[in-house]
């Protein structure tokens, strides 16, 4: 046993206790260093979906706001439409109007004509 006593007795006082140290000084960088990752991501990940939400609020509102022009513009056509088939309705009411007219006194005349004015009175 005297062997062994004088073989750990050449050992470097300290190489144990400094291994053991350097072990934990390493695993204490990597567990600081996997949080501030993790950290980092978290703050990422944080932006992309303000972002995302951001962009849905916009491509939201673009939508309504085209939404609205393209009512606007539909709504001018339409009235603009409108008017003039009212045109076009007034315009035909008022030619079947004379048309009537002159047909009924085409009539009367044609009617005066073949049978005398006596037969009118």
């Amino acid at each position: 046993m005297t062997s062994a006593t004088k073989h750990d007795s050449k050992l470097p006082a300290g190489l144990v206790p400094n291994i053991v140290g350097l072990a934990i000084e390493v695993a204490d960088r990597g567990q600081s260093t996997t949080f501030a990752v993790i950290n980092e991501a978290r703050a990422e990940l944080r932006a992309v979906v303000d972002h995302t939400i951001e962009l849905a609020e916009k491509v939201a509102a673009s939508g309504f706001r085209l939404a609205k022009k393209v009512t606007a513009k539909i709504d001018e056509a339409s009235h603009d439409t409108l008017g003039q088939v009212e045109r076009v309705v007034n315009g035909a009411v008022t030619s079947a109007r004379t048309t009537s007219r002159a047909a009924t006194e085409l009539a009367h005349s044609t009617i005066a004509g073949i049978t005398g004015p006596s037969a009118q009175a």
